[in-house]
């Protein structure tokens, strides 16, 4: 018999989000309102900022814009990496559901309970990662809006900095990787250039991203960092995620990864150019 469940509580609330469940569905409605159109079809996987709402709302909102609202999901697997917690692997929440201010966000524990169980060298039941992590928990809002039929997530906070890792994570998910299954992957993108060095920056991440080769992907964070880019702290706070995607779709032709929208926090009402965020929505097509 399974032990009782323990729901996993918002962490962030009231601060990337509103905690009022009526201000959030009004701040998500119009954040859709004022995204780009669905331009795609035949979406596996999206690439959305997990920021404050204020600074990457509207291109979270495009990113989930480009789903096909009657999709009937069988799981949708949200691949974020770990802001708090450094360790081997990733770790699979399994032991209760997501709780919103609107409602519930059911999790599929019997088949995060399975993951970890054929992958225990990968996959980690601990859900200390996940108590204060907010890049699953902000995407969480979007699904539900734009998603009109019940789906069950997966989520997995990757712990590891470790290519090698990311790749055996990647061939545990792939056979997931289709037309039953979506996969959102939370990043942001460079973390505090000034307005233009950010614009330059996530750029070419983006064009490494959608070249769907790896190799190009960590080579051009490389060189991104290596520039001596003031105050540049990185170009891509979730590569972990980014790259265990890119594992999955690599050297397969009916993969293409496509950019929706960008923005950065520089361009919001709050934001400022000397540092800033990047933000980049992206989606993956299968042909």
């Amino acid at each position: 018999m399974k032990n009782s469940s323990i729901p996993r509580e918002p962490a962030v609330a009231g601060q990337f989000y509103p905690a009022s469940a009526e201000k959030l569905q009004h701040d998500i409605a119009t954040y859709f309102s004022e995204a780009v159109p669905r331009k795609y079809t035949n979406v596996r996987a999206v690439i959305s900022p997990h920021a404050g709402y204020v600074f990457s709302g509207k291109v979270a909102a495009s990113a989930f814009n480009q789903l096909d609202e009657e999709a009937d999901y069988e799981r949708i697997f949200i691949l974020a990496s770990s802001h708090h917690y450094h360790f081997n692997g990733a770790s699979v929440y399994c032991i209760g559901d997501f709780i919103m201010p609107y409602g519930i966000e059911k999790v599929d524990t019997d088949f995060g309970e399975q993951l970890v169980a054929s992958h225990p060298e990968i996959f980690t039941n601990n859900p200390s990662p996940h108590a204060r992590e907010h890049a699953i928990e902000v995407q969480l809002p979007f699904l539900h809006y734009k998603l009109k039929n019940d789906y069950k997530i997966v989520p997995i906070v990757i712990g590891t900095s470790e290519p090698e890792t990311c790749l055996e994570m990647a061939s545990a998910l792939k056979p997931y990787l289709n037309e039953k299954n979506l996969f959102v992957i939370s990043t942001d993108f460079s973390h505090y250039p000034d307005y233009q060095n950010a614009k330059i920056v996530d750029a070419a991440t983006a064009k490494a991203i959608l070249s769907n080769d790896p190799d190009v992907l960590l080579n051009v964070l490389a060189e991104n960092q290596n520039k001596g880019i003031p105050n540049l702290l990185t170009g891509l706070c979730g590569w972990t995620s980014v790259l265990t995607l890119l594992y999955m779709t690599q050297n397969n032709p009916s993969f293409e990864y496509h950019e929706v929208d960008y923005r950065n926090s520089g361009d919001a009402v709050y934001g400022n150019h000397r540092e800033v965020v990047g933000y980049w929505a992206i989606v993956l097509t299968q042909k």
